[in-house]
């Protein structure tokens, strides 16, 4: 067990530097801190829930003093108590690390600590001083009597985070782009998203808003529409791709060469990665356009094709190519990419195989019977104009997460009868966006919540109906999901002419073959490591092929990461340690964004109303039914952004591999 020597932790001192019965914050798993890096554990460890100090040799002042270089280095400078305490307290910490705390007045640091702690107007203002304040209430003498401390003789490295970019897959830093959106710039804005991928206007539209969820503003009224504010970014800015033009045309000399199997979201945001660091970058697509999912199982109504057809451009911009109409296990295999001089594999394909119901003596031929991924790519080839579709008669889906959401909203633009939603749990817990409920039950969809499919019912190889029966669930305390009975005697039958199985979706496992060398999990993914490194060399995989069926936002961070190691791989021989993704693990193991004091003295702003596409004007079309913010009501939602800034720093006594985060916050 990592030893606590002694700390400050939600303002209770523990002190075991002369007991024999050492004690430690509940709940805190202090273990965490030693496996941060293995064989280099961490020394100290400073937060805005106080300091610990795990190591004897390990200076506390120089922890703090480290820790407040970077809060002076973030202070947005708006408000006085942040933008001057923080310089004032760095100086003054930086002078005890030099030997000279004699001559500090370390009453007036405390006074301008406290100040800032009741004064500031954001995260790091407010939550900053926690550490140092504790330490000098609790143990004063290891700051007032500090010990010269050299500047080189421990590693240090620091994370600037919020609750929303932790909750963000890709990290992406939400209260700066939101900045520059209140600053009126939201070219600049755009740039911050950019560091992450370049579907920015697309993840504007169909982004899941994990931050949303984590957003602190819910205490007071409403969390943030941070989903909607990256789209005006996008929208305000123009396309993505002009702002790559002829960016890095000239190749390094003898620049590996890396394929890019896919051109979804995680193809796409590893290829855009790769060819930042001056790779040489091919990608192989099955289809005839990039995107992926994006491009074929999103509707248009949500995201228009247009828009990701230009940002997937940005490929191209930067001196990639697409290879379309290209199929691995078909057209090519991993063997022959390696044989062309290929350095390193991405594997996106995706989950492209669609499923049915499963019930027995299930006819999967019959005429008006579709899994969801075949029907949303019939709905893309109909709307592109390349193959009509249309439907007649009622419609019912089976299925609760957005994938049924889009087949039911796209078939009710399709249909002139009723579009049925049947799901087998209650209403709270389906997974689709609850956006994407709301606006399906707006355009007249009709829900069967507690419903199960039971049998198909079909005539002259047609299908007439769905016969359903009702549910109840079984829920025991602390349960999340209880268990289902289906109730006696309540079978109905649903009538329709259109049944669609939006149930899942799963990986085509032929694609490869036993040469290939790649192994799958239990699931019937592809098996990665957490470096999304396969069990063959110089391979890797994410996306849905590697995770299962996933969001736009996770492909990409996915994506992210993948191009992380593959960098890694054709520079060290090896996929190593990254401390922003294992300070991360750190923060949610340890559970340190928990939320000690909702409470929040701030007027009470109400979110923004999203305009949209009226319900009249939505049927039989495929128009964009979310429309953009004006700038106006950008700013003014932009402005109830409470900048719930945190900063987490560490000390070790050896050199942190990849350490360069301490210059600037980065993501994976």
């Amino acid at each position: 067990m990592t030893p606590l020597i002694f700390g400050a932790w939600d303002g209770v001192f523990y002190d075991n530097r002369s007991t024999f019965s050492p004690s430690a914050p509940e709940g805190l798993d202090i273990n965490q801190f030693s496996q941060f890096n293995p064989g280099n554990p961490v020394m100290s460890f400073v937060c805005d829930r106080g300091f610990l100090v795990l190591d004897r040799r390990a200076s506390l002042v120089f922890s703090l003093w480290r820790y407040y270089e970077r809060a002076a280095r973030e202070t947005c400078g708006k408000c006085t108590p942040c933008r001057i305490g923080t310089q004032i307290i760095a100086e003054a910490l930086e002078s005890a690390v030099k030997g000279q705390a004699a001559t500090v007045d370390w009453d007036f640091v405390v006074k301008v600590a406290e100040q800032m702690k009741e004064t500031s107007l954001c995260g790091i203002g407010l939550t900053t001083p926690v550490a140092l304040l504790a330490a000098l209430k609790f143990c004063p003498d290891e700051i007032k009597k500090a010990q010269p401390v050299a500047r080189d003789f421990y590693d240090y490295y620091s994370l600037l985070t919020a609750p929303c970019i932790e909750a963000c897959p890709a990290h992406v830093d939400v209260p700066r782009y939101i900045d520059y959106i209140k600053a009126g710039e939201p070219e600049l804005s755009a740039a911050v998203l950019l560091r992450h991928y370049p579907l920015v206007g697309s993840c504007g539209r169909v982004c899941v808003r994990y931050c949303e969820k984590a957003c602190r503003r819910q205490f007071l009224d409403d969390a943030v529409d941070i989903k909607n504010l990256k789209r005006y970014a996008a929208d305000a800015t123009g396309p993505m791709e002009s702002l790559f033009h002829r960016a890095l045309r000239e190749k390094k000399p003898l620049a590996p060469k890396v394929a890019v199997i896919g051109a979804g979201p995680a193809g796409i945001n590893c290829a855009y990665h790769l060819l930042l660091q001056g790779y040489e970058v091919d990608i192989f697509e099955a289809n005839r356009h990039a995107g992926g999912m994006a491009q074929v199982g999103i509707p248009q109504y949500r995201l228009p094709k247009g828009l990701l057809e230009s940002e997937t451009d940005v490929i191209e911009e930067l001196g990639g190519r697409y290879h379309y109409r290209q199929r691995l296990g078909y057209d090519f295999s991993l063997n022959d990419l390696f044989a062309r001089g290929y350095n390193a594999i991405f594997i996106g394909v995706g989950c492209s195989k669609g499923m049915y119901l499963g019930l027995e003596n299930e006819n999967t031929e019959l005429e008006g019977y579709y899994n969801g991924i075949d029907f949303l790519h019939r709905v893309e080839r109909s709307v592109s104009g390349s193959k009509p579709f249309k439907l007649t008669g009622d419609v019912v889906v089976v299925g609760g997460g957005n994938v049924a959401m889009d087949c039911a909203r796209s078939a009710a633009r399709l249909t002139n009868g009723t579009v049925h939603v049947v799901y087998r749990r209650t209403e709270e817990a389906m997974p689709a966006d609850h956006e994407e409920v709301l606006a399906a039950k707006a355009e007249g969809i009709q829900f069967h919540f507690l419903s199960v499919q039971k049998e198909i019912l079909d005539e002259d190889g047609h299908v007439t109906g769905l016969k359903i029966a009702r549910m109840r669930e079984e829920r025991k305390e602390g349960e999340r999901r209880g268990r289902l009975i289906e109730i006696e005697g309540t079978e109905s039958v649903l009538s329709c002419t259109n049944l669609i199985a939006a149930i899942g979706q799963r990986l085509d496992q032929e694609v490869l073959c036993d040469d290939d060398d790649i192994m799958f999990d239990r699931r019937g993914n592809i098996q990665v490591s957490d470096a999304l490194a396969t069990t063959r060399p110089g391979v890797f995989a994410g996306g849905d092929s590697a995770t299962g069926p996933t969001t736009l936002i996770d492909g990409m961070a996915q994506g992210q990461i993948a191009a992380q190691s593959i960098n890694e791989y054709l520079t060290r021989g090896s996929v190593g340690f990254v401390p922003r993704r294992r300070m991360g693990e750190m923060i949610k193991k340890c559970d340190l964004m928990k939320e000690t004091d909702p409470t929040i003295d701030l007027c009470k702003a109400q979110r923004h109303q999203l305009k949209t596409l009226s319900i009249e004007d939505r049927r039989g079309n495929f128009e964009e039914v979310d429309l953009s913010m004006s700038t106006k009501d950008a700013i003014d939602e932009a402005n109830r952004c409470m900048r719930c800034y945190r900063i987490y720093g560490i000390v070790t006594q050896l050199p942190i591999p990849g350490n360069v985060a301490h210059i600037q916050n980065q993501a994976v």
